[in-house]
């Protein structure tokens, strides 16, 4: 099998799943119990985020525990909006953000949130339009770090400064696919709500943080008992919860070597792709993540390349894998080239360090063979 999917999701490390296992194996108590082994459990949850925080240079700042990094999305934006509903309130984010952010946004305009959906023509938002966008009724922007769909990096840092200069509103980034990936050039203490999950980096499924301002009052989407502050009730689970900062310290040690053989794989990619007249690279930004490489056919449904490439045992996506399931034209291409038979034709291939320039040379074979049909 050779696996160009690594934007959905990635096999867990050997290292995460020993750690899982011996965490609850030893230490399977509920953690909101009383008793003593319930504390020990409680204190190896506030020992890992204390260790997460370590890791990430964070002050000030609370982990809410998630199931991924839908929940986590949800919970930062209506949590934060909830308070706000029939005040007439502005809130902004991109057209390409995840489904999960933008979906969110159409929800909160269809109840009576004023939204601005900032245009990444060129896969990154216009820094001017987000400035011109901020007024004194905007609470909230929402703008993720690097695009799940083809891999533009926007620039965290002149966000930063201009929300923060420029208004009231709380900064909320989902950096699910640039988190332990690219090296950034901000400092993710200054962002009031970061969204992460584990299951990109080699981690397991099922478990995502929310990292927040200690003193944003969030209110909660979902009602329960008093676990996390009230905000996200529910049994923790403590291997869960322990993996993720060992999932977080390897992709940690690794970004760099990563990086850099990843930039490596798809550099040599995109040259074999530009010889190929019937695909189109859609990577409008010079800013881009070397691990996610968007292609569009001038001639061929995505869909059927990815299901040609799947009897070869080549598994690649076709947008985000939230959405895969429903036929629908692939929002991100859409919006960067207003051309729907292109948002059609279109496949993702995520690279990671273990795929090989020989695994590449088997892809792009196929994607001869097919072009040639």
């Amino acid at each position: 099998m050779i696996y160009f999917d690594a934007t959905a999701t990635t096999k867990p490390s050997q290292e995460v799943l020993d750690t899982y296992n011996k965490v609850n194996k030893e230490y399977w108590f509920n953690p909101s119990s009383m008793y003593n082994l319930s504390v020990i459990c409680q204190n190896l949850i506030e020992q890992t985020s204390a260790n997460i925080f370590k890791m990430l240079n964070l002050k000030d700042k609370f982990i809410y525990y998630t199931s991924g990094a839908t929940e986590a999305n949800n919970m930062a934006i209506m949590g934060l909006v909830k308070p706000y509903i029939n005040q007439n309130k502005h809130i902004i984010t991109t057209e390409i953000e995840h489904p999960s952010v933008y979906n969110t946004f159409k929800y909160l305009e269809s109840i009576g949130f004023k939204v601005t959906y900032l245009k990444c023509k060129n896969g990154i938002i216009n820094l001017d339009d987000l400035k011109a966008s901020l007024t004194k009724d905007t609470i909230l922007v929402s703008i993720m770090w690097v695009n799940n769909i083809i891999g533009s990096i926007n620039p965290m840092k002149d966000i930063i400064e201009i929300v923060k200069k420029n208004s009231h509103a709380k900064l909320h980034s989902d950096m699910v696919q640039g988190f332990a990936k690219i090296k950034p050039d901000f400092a993710f203490n200054d962002i009031d709500l970061i969204t992460i999950t584990m299951h990109k980096l080699e981690g397991l499924k099922g478990i995502g943080l929310l990292i927040s301002n200690k003193n944003l009052k969030l209110e909660p989407i979902i009602y329960g008992g008093h676990q996390q502050l009230a905000l996200r009730p529910g049994t923790l689970d403590t291997g869960l919860i322990v993996s993720a900062a060992k999932t977080i310290r390897l992709a940690l040690e690794k970004q760099d070597a990563s990086y850099y053989y990843v930039q490596d794989l798809a550099n040599y990619l995109k040259n074999k792709l530009n010889k190929l007249p019937f695909i189109i690279i859609n990577a409008p930004s010079p800013l881009q993540s070397p691990y996610i490489v968007s292609i569009s056919f001038t001639n061929i449904k995505g869909e059927t390349a990815m299901h040609y490439l799947e009897k070869a045992d080549i598994y690649v996506g076709i947008g985000s894998a939230c959405n895969e399931k429903i036929q629908t034209l692939e929002r991100t291409i859409l919006a960067i080239s207003l051309d729907k038979e292109r948002a059609n034709n279109m496949i993702r291939i995520s690279l990671s360090t273990h795929n090989t320039k020989e695994d590449i040379d088997l892809l792009v074979n196929k994607l001869q063979e097919l072009g040639s049909k």
